[in-house]
C-alpha cells in the first residue's frame, strides 16, 4: 500500500473513531472487568515495572495506560497516545479521579509518533494495531522509538468465530440489517485483520522488532444471565449505525442481540468464548 493510500485509509479510520468517542466514554465504565482481564497478560508481557518510560498506543477510553501509569508509579510516566482526541475524553476524566499525575495524553498517529528516538522503555497496544492499514510500518514506529532492549507488546482480536459476543452481535445485525458487508456503517473486517494465527508476529517481524513471540489467550468467563453484560460492547461495536437508525431499528436490534445471548443460557448462566492474540517483540541491546 503506497503513502497515499495509507493516509485515505488513516482518515477513514480516524473518522470512524470520532464517531464512535462518545459511546466509548459513556460505556467504558461498565467494561472494567473486561478491561482488566485483557490487561492482565499484555501488561506481563510487556514487562512493567517501576520507574519506566511507557508508550501506550490507541489509548482509546483509557486503558492499558490507566492501570500502566500506577505500576510504573511516581518515577516512571505513560504517554497516552491516540489518533482521536475524542476517544480519550473517558480516559482524562477517569485519570483525573485516580489522581494519576503521571499520565500525559496526546493525539497522533501510530505511524508518525511525536517521539525521539529511545525514548521509551516500553511500547504498549490494546486492540490498536489492527485498525493500521500498515502494521509493520506500525511495528517499526514502534522500534524507533523504544530504547536498545525495550520491549513492545500488542493485544488484537483472534479470529471473530471465537469469540462469542461478536458472533451473537453478527447475527442480530444481519437479521434486523442484511448482509454485513453491505452495510457502510459497520465494519467488522477490520477489528479482526490480524486474528489469524501468525498474521500478528509477522507484522512485528516485518517492522523489525526481534525475539517475536506471538501468544493465544483465551477466556471462557460464565456471566450472570440477566446481567446487561453486553449492552456496552453492543453500543461500542456499532454506534454509528446505532446512531443513524430509527427507534424501532435500534429496538429490534437490541432484541435480536439479546435473543441470541438467551439461547445460549445454561440455568442463571451464559458461557462466553473470547480469543484474543498477543504480540510482543524487542528492540536489540546494542
Amino acid at each position: 500500500m503506497d503513502r497515499d493510500a495509507i493516509r485515505r485509509e488513516i482518515e477513514l479510520v480516524r473518522a470512524d473513531w470520532s464517531a464512535r468517542g462518545r459511546h466509548w466514554d459513556r460505556r467504558s465504565d461498565e467494561l472494567a472487568e473486561q478491561a482488566a482481564r485483557m490487561n492482565e497478560p499484555l501488561i506481563e508481557a510487556a514487562g512493567i515495572e517501576p520507574g519506566q518510560q511507557v508508550c501506550d498506543i490507541a489509548t482509546g477510553a483509557g486503558e492499558p495506560a490507566l492501570s500502566v501509569a500506577s505500576l510504573v508509579g511516581a518515577e516512571g510516566r505513560v504517554f497516552a497516545t491516540d489518533l482521536c482526541p475524542e476517544m480519550m475524553l473517558g480516559a482524562r476524566r477517569r485519570a483525573a479521579a485516580q489522581g494519576l499525575g503521571n499520565i500525559t495524553f496526546r493525539t497522533a498517529d501510530m505511524l508518525a509518533l511525536p517521539d525521539a528516538d529511545s525514548a521509551f522503555d516500553r511500547v504498549t497496544c490494546r486492540f490498536g494495531l489492527m485498525f493500521c492499514p500498515a502494521p509493520a510500518r506500525a511495528a517499526a514506529e514502534a522500534l524507533r522509538v523504544l530504547k536498545p532492549g525495550g520491549r513492545a507488546a500488542y493485544l488484537v482480536w483472534g479470529p471473530r468465530a471465537d469469540t462469542t459476543m461478536f458472533v451473537v452481535f453478527v447475527a442480530a445485525v444481519e437479521a434486523v440489517l442484511g448482509p454485513l458487508d453491505e452495510l457502510e456503517e459497520v465494519d467488522l473486517a477490520r477489528p479482526f485483520s490480524l486474528g489469524a494465527p501468525g498474521a500478528l508476529e509477522r507484522a512485528l517481524t516485518e517492522g523489525g522488532l526481534t525475539n517475536v513471540e506471538e501468544r493465544e489467550v483465551r477466556f471462557a468467563p460464565r456471566v450472570p444471565a440477566e446481567a446487561p453484560f453486553w449492552q456496552a460492547q453492543f453500543d461500542m461495536t456499532f454506534g454509528r449505525a446505532l446512531d443513524g437508525a430509527s427507534e424501532a431499528t435500534r429496538h429490534a436490534l437490541l432484541e435480536a442481540a439479546a435473543a441470541g445471548f438467551e439461547r445460549l443460557r445454561e440455568g442463571d448462566e451464559i458461557p462466553l468464548d473470547v480469543h484474543v492474540r498477543i504480540g510482543v517483540g524487542a528492540k536489540p541491546a546494542g
